[in-house]
């Protein structure tokens, strides 16, 4: 069996066939170095046949606003933080700025190495990368703090993420999720509240990363998850 930091090691070098682009966002305070695909078109002209396909290497404004609201909610300082779908890591990134002990997961190896890149481009230590898939959870870890940015995305998913949260979040704990305001959303955050958790939704309007024109909008929806 193959080990994982062999499969790091090369999901690595896959990485330097993709169209990253080396980005300067701010989020939580602070400037971050981020790299990332930029293109979506680029990316699946890159990685079109790739499995899992890597969609989390592209930066979307759900992370921004989830670093945004990390420090402002002081959730994360010190404790242990469990990181669904961690993309290019930059959630992570603020949350182990602010002091706590980070585990990144990602169903994809590539985002996993690009966490690890991203993290050693910034300087900050405090994070790990696990391989994370929802349908097969086997990680028994718990936690008070479990965040995700953009994991939403289908609702085929909305029974194994929450199946993923009653196993980690420790009863008192919180989930805090970003979400580009999808209406199919509304689902999950129903069987959160049928499940018993305590659920708050917040809506920001945040600028559109490029390759969006300037000026546009996007709409953002801020959920924070407490089980009870």
């Amino acid at each position: 069996m193959i080990g994982f930091d062999t499969l790091m090691d090369a999901a690595e070098r896959r990485l330097d066939g993709l169209p990253l682009e080396n980005l300067r966002v701010r989020a939580g305070g602070r400037a971050w170095d981020i790299a990332a695909v930029r293109d979506q078109d680029r990316l699946l002209a890159a990685a079109g046949d790739w499995t899992p396909f890597p969609f989390g290497v592209l930066l979307w404004e759900s992370a921004l606003v989830l670093g945004d609201v990390l420090p402002k909610a002081g959730l994360v300082r010190g404790g242990p933080v469990l990181e669904l779908g961690a993309g290019t890591g930059l959630a992570g990134l603020v949350a182990a700025g602010q002091g706590a002990r980070v585990v990144q997961t990602d169903h994809s190896f590539e985002a996993l190495a690009l966490c690890r890149r991203n993290a050693v481009a910034n300087g900050v230590t405090g994070l790990e990368q696990r391989l994370g898939d929802w349908s097969a959870w086997s990680d028994d870890t718990a936690c008070d703090v479990v965040i995700g940015a953009d994991i939403l995305y289908e609702p085929a998913l909305y029974g194994d993420i929450l199946r993923v949260l009653e196993r980690v979040v420790r009863p008192g704990g919180v989930a805090v999720l970003t979400d580009p305001g999808r209406t199919h959303a509304g689902r999950f955050i129903y069987g959160l509240r049928a499940a018993g958790w305590t659920v708050g939704v917040e809506r920001r309007m945040v600028a559109a990363l490029p390759p969006c024109e300037v000026g546009a909008m996007v709409k953002i929806d801020v959920i924070e998850a407490r089980r009870t």
